[in-house]
């Protein structure tokens, strides 16, 4: 990937105007408060829209640090305005300065239409108006273009999540992320803007993740329980309430064009593969469909902020002028500028081990094959010393492997939003985790795309939890990890009417991995591990079948049955390039 500086020359504006206070009117007359950061000459221009629950405070000088908390430095944010642009930043509803309650996800459809469209109103603005953002930020941008704003040309969506039942944040397939616990029910208004703080939240592991059933951890934490956390913990299946501070299900409504950006160990890269694919297919216009583009960093949450992710060092191609081009996006759908934005490649991944990026027409990268490696075992594949093995050849007659899952004694990995490619050698000696190598590989193999599991498996509970990790195993030993996936087997057909298991019965699940880019150099090893836990990062299932896992306290220990013979080939499907 090439950095543009071309993107940030000639800057025309040197003064900035700040203006506080201005107010939004939302449909059902909630006032939503907004601040304005400009050039200091007589408009009109176009916007930048940032909707946050993170505080919008903006300072006049912009010193170094003051604006860490908003989607990018004061470098960035400078620039904007130099090239001519107002951003306008507002607080969602029921934060900070804005009025209304604060009620995660289900207002910032409503609430980012009726913005967009009064900024649209504004003599200040020429009528062209783009929103930027990560995580939540991220989140709004996309609840704001399904509702089709006038002014709305792009977005640019930095680690969003799509379905929050499904891919990744609150919820992924099921399984309930805890970390949730403390970005939202406990930071009342208290400023997200220092991103020390904001680190801190996300690595913190709190005694009260133990508490059971998860919907009582507000009083565990001693705070009043919002009265959306009680709604939300009242809705265990993906129902209405879920649809509603949901957008996947109206992506063939997006008229603007997006660029996607994430990283591979953000906890919600789902969202920004998913988004992008999903609009490719049916957005509403070919502009849309035409204008997605993908960026996927070797990075976590603070997509770009390093090129050491965790104890892995990607090299320093790892870390790019992401704001370039970010403005170079912004100026050629908003200013009519940036010659070459239309033919520029339109997904840019960082592939791990290469550590270089590459380029592609699409996501999954065109001339991908789908490959079979199947799990086999003696019938101890307990642990990474186990006789687990993963491999291309059919499997024939074999016993199956078996672990026992105590909710009360989980496999804990302690959490860090951070951490990226942790190493799995901490969790993968526990017994009740099953772990699947290859033999080491002789040539590079490169591993892009999405990844799947056919998974034939038993359980003597009502209810359980799969959760699958894929890894890279280096010839010192050390076991990178790449990607997971997880899902709840109530919901194996549906996540709108779940289903318990028949104990003991074998039922057929096909599971979804995410998706990494990886090059698994000569003598490095491919690992799949199965398990049924990865606590705190996730709540535990409980195993009891209760019919709202969020209210449940009652535990079941379960033994768990994985097969691998000629009728029942488990095996993970991985996306081979080259």
């Amino acid at each position: 990937m090439q950095d543009l500086p071309q993107a940030l020359s000639s800057p025309r504006f040197s003064d900035l105007r700040v203006t506080h206070g201005l107010v939004v009117t939302a449909r059902d007359g909630t006032e939503l408060c907004l601040d304005l950061l400009g050039p200091d000459a007589d408009g009109p221009f176009p916007v930048v829209l940032i909707r946050t629950p993170y505080d919008k405070v903006v300072q006049r000088e912009l010193a170094p640090g003051t604006a860490q908390g908003l989607p990018y430095d004061h470098e960035f944010m400078h620039s904007l305005v130099q090239r001519g642009y107002i951003l306008a930043i507002q607080d969602v509803r029921g934060r900070f300065n804005s009025d209304g309650e604060w009620h995660a996800y289900v207002h910032e459809q409503e609430d980012g239409h009726d913005t967009v469209e009064w900024i649209y109103e504004q003599p200040w603005c020429n009528g062209s108006i783009g929103m930027v953002g990560r995580s939540y930020v991220g989140f709004t941008q996309w609840a704001a273009a399904v509702t089709k704003p006038r002014g709305l040309k792009a977005i640019v969506p930095i680690g969003a999540q799509s379905d929050l039942f499904v891919s990744g944040f609150p919820i992924y397939n099921g399984a309930f992320a805890l970390p949730m616990t403390e970005l939202l029910v406990t930071m009342g208004r208290r400023s997200f803007q220092i991103r020390d703080f904001m680190n801190s939240v996300l690595k913190t592991n709190y005694d009260y993740f133990e508490t059971l059933p998860i919907a009582d951890i507000p009083e565990a934490i001693g705070t009043p329980t919002p009265r959306w956390w009680t709604e939300m913990m009242n809705h265990p299946n993906r129902d209405a309430y879920w649809r509603r501070g949901s957008y996947d299900e109206s992506l063939d409504d997006v008229q603007v064009p997006a660029l996607n950006i994430s990283g591979w160990y953000d906890l919600t890269f789902f969202g920004a593969l998913q988004n992008y694919r999903e609009v490719r297919r049916r957005g509403a216009t070919d502009e849309a469909r035409e204008g997605q583009r993908l960026v996927m960093g070797p990075w976590g949450h603070w997509a770009n902020a390093s090129a050491a992710v965790g104890p892995v060092d990607f090299g320093p191609g790892a870390v790019i002028g992401l704001g370039s081009h970010v403005i170079r996006f912004l100026d050629h759908w908003l200013k009519g500028e940036g010659e070459g934005v239309g033919s520029d490649p339109r997904v840019q991944i960082f592939v791990m081990g290469e550590n270089a990026w590459r380029t592609a027409k699409d996501w999954p990268l065109p001339g991908t094959r789908y490959e079979r490696f199947h799990l086999s075992s003696g019938g101890h594949a307990n642990g990474h010393e186990g006789d687990g093995r993963l491999s291309t050849d059919t499997p024939g007659a074999e016993s199956p492997d078996t672990y026992c899952y105590d909710p009360l004694d989980p496999v804990r990995a302690p959490f860090n939003m951070h951490a990226g490619p942790v190493d799995d050698r901490e969790i993968s000696g526990r017994a009740d985790v099953l772990c699947f190598t290859s033999d080491p590989l002789e040539q590079p193999l490169d591993v892009i795309g999405p990844i799947s599991l056919e998974l034939y498996a038993a359980s003597s509970a009502r209810d359980t939890d799969w959760h699958l990790r894929l890894v890279d195993v280096h010839p010192d030993g050390y076991a990178q990890f790449l990607t997971h996936g997880v899902l709840r087997a109530r919901f194996r057909e549906s996540f709108e009417h779940p289903k318990l298991l028949e104990p003991g019965q074998v039922e057929a699940y096909d599971l979804d991995l995410g998706a990494t880019a990886n090059r698994f150099l000569p003598g490095h090893r491919i690992r799949l591990e199965v398990m049924s836990s990865w606590f705190p990062r996730y709540d535990r299932n409980l195993n009891s079948g209760a019919e709202n896992q969020f209210l449940d306290a009652e535990v079941v220990v379960a033994e768990q049955t994985i097969y691998h013979d000629a009728e029942r080939p488990s095996a993970v499907v991985l996306p081979i390039v080259g």
